[in-house]
């Protein structure tokens, strides 16, 4: 599939790489959610330019203007009604959790261009971070069923959906604060700190599938993904197609010690402290004395004693590449896309290895 789709990206470029004009009904369609705020500090990607790409790797995008989270929502649940078999998110990981959550267990594909600042599942889900090797991944077609996580607080009838991490405690101090500093939006940090370090830790406890275990914390993180935030790695471990999510328990730290275990874990690096425990669950709950901020992905729940968390196995349905994100990585995708940093160039003429077949389910 990557050797025949680069050889038809071949036949639809002229020598300096243009498209050649082409018939419209070759074209696969696509709806196109682009965010046109992301990457704040890069150098913008042009919408026009983006959509040529696109063509000359045999894909229509008809354009939805990010504006909001809201219209991007809105917009992915039209093409889903729709029946449009392909939706493309052009931003970064904020605006790829609005599209897709959204398309979880409907038919729709998910697909990845990353235009944002730091492309945490891009890069958990081996999306390469050159436009063009992006739109070539897409223009392959290959499609892997990937986990969702789904939250609920004190049982209350809204549902979160995450792509990353959900959490009780400093991560949705933590996370938000991260946001920010990555938006250059700093007017809220002193606030957020401030908060940070007046929570002070007290009983939680956490009801996995075989065990319930009880720690002095006020932090707790279960995720669906390896990278958090500004690329912590917060679950070395943890897969987007296993059909488990990963927590996390950080037993009788201080703010300070969670601070400083949270930056050594900055641009993907393993950090190790002895207090932090790592558990794998289908379902947990989390109980705490007294209510504690909780967040899903970038989104802020208000705080609440009761989180319970659960992976939806295998409901949406992406074009991804070889991320460590996953068990089961698409081989025919001849880059790596790294865990902080850029992408090195890709090497020009360089043949698409062999495809490998997946083994059985």
């Amino acid at each position: 599939l990557a050797r025949n789709e680069q050889q038809a990206h071949v036949m639809v470029t002229d020598a300096q790489g243009r498209p050649r004009p082409v018939n419209e009904a070759d074209l696969r369609p696509a709806r196109l959610i682009f965010n046109p705020k992301s990457g704040m500090g890069k150098k913008p990607v042009n919408l026009e330019e983006l959509v040529e790409t696109l063509r000359a790797h045999g894909i229509r995008a008809e354009v939805s203007l990010k504006t909001s989270g809201r219209v991007a929502r809105e917009a992915t649940c039209a093409a889903v009604e729709a029946k449009e078999e392909l939706v493309i998110a052009a931003g970064g990981d904020g605006t790829i959790e609005d599209v897709a959550s959204q398309l979880v267990g409907s038919k729709t594909v998910l697909g990845i261009l990353p235009i944002g600042t730091r492309n945490n599942l891009a890069r958990e889900l081996g999306i390469p971070l050159d436009i063009d090797q992006a739109c070539a991944l897409l223009g392959t077609g290959i499609t892997r069923m990937i986990d969702v996580g789904r939250v609920r607080a004190d049982e209350k009838p809204d549902v979160e959906y995450f792509l990353e991490s959900a959490g009780i405690g400093l991560s949705a101090v933590v996370l938000p604060a991260g946001q920010e500093v990555r938006k250059g939006r700093l007017g809220h940090l002193p606030r957020a700190l401030r908060r940070l370090f007046e929570m002070k830790p007290g009983e939680i406890r956490i009801e996995l599938d075989s065990e319930t275990i009880t720690a002095n914390s006020t932090l707790v993180t279960v995720s669906n993904a390896p990278l958090l935030g500004l690329s912590f790695l917060v679950a070395p471990d943890a897969k987007m197609d296993d059909g488990l999510l990963d927590v996390a328990v950080y037993d009788g730290m201080t703010a300070t010690d969670v601070v400083s275990y949270f930056l050594k874990t900055t641009e993907g690096k393993r950090a190790y402290n002895p207090n932090v425990r790592f558990y794998k669950s289908k379902r947990v709950v989390i109980h705490s004395g007294k209510p504690l901020p909780i967040a899903a992905d970038s989104d802020v729940i208000l705080d609440r004693s009761k989180l319970e968390i659960e992976v939806m196995p295998l409901s949406l349905s992406a074009i991804v590449g070889k991320g460590i994100g996953l068990m089961l990585p698409v081989e025919a995708v001849p880059t790596v896309t790294p865990l902080a940093g850029p992408q090195a160039a890709p090497k020009k003429g360089q043949p698409a290895p062999e495809v490998t077949t997946p083994p059985p389910a």
